[in-house]
């Protein structure tokens, strides 16, 4: 199996594992979400040597200083049950990823940036299943917006981000 079925086999399987876990809100546990949030650091990690390859230097530096500690306080926060942290910190990654998934969509088209917007899709896919962990712990108040409505806005961003990999 050479690199590239590897890769996208690889893909796949993130991929499923992140609906399998997403789609079942009342079985995803404290446990399985700071697994899960540990996954993806190690996903996240594979990021930053094929971004340098890439030549954007800039974007690995982010990702090593800003989205894999943003990361890992979730799953600090995740593993203490500190819900209200959580939430926040979820939010805080979702953002950072999203604004380099964003600056690859602006580098020049590559088999390396697909493979990088890919790596970007699984994560957030994966990150799914961990916010449904935390909306599960939060009682939902009123005139507050859930996080399921953003995800519904965010989700046509996903699934662009997933397009893009099937190139």
């Amino acid at each position: 199996m050479n690199r590239r079925q590897f890769t996208k086999r690889g893909l796949l399987t993130l991929t499923a594992a992140g609906l399998t876990g997403s789609a079942f809100k009342c079985s995803v546990s404290k446990e399985k979400a700071v697994q899960v949030a540990g996954f993806v650091i190690d996903v996240t990690r594979e990021a930053p040597p094929l971004l340098d390859l890439l030549g954007a230097h800039d974007l690995a530096e982010t990702v090593s200083t800003k989205a894999i500690p943003a990361l890992e306080k979730l799953r600090a926060a995740l593993a203490n049950a500190d819900i209200p942290t959580a939430g926040s910190l979820l939010s805080n990654a979702r953002s950072v990823l999203g604004s380099i998934g964003n600056a690859l969509l602006n580098l020049p088209e590559s088999p390396r940036r697909s493979t990088i917007i890919g790596i970007l899709a699984s994560v957030n896919v994966l990150l799914l299943t961990v916010e449904a962990f935390v909306e599960s712990e939060v009682p939902v108040k009123p005139g507050v917006i859930s996080a399921s409505a953003i995800r519904s806005e965010t989700g046509d961003k996903v699934l662009k981000v997933f397009e893009a990999t099937r190139q």
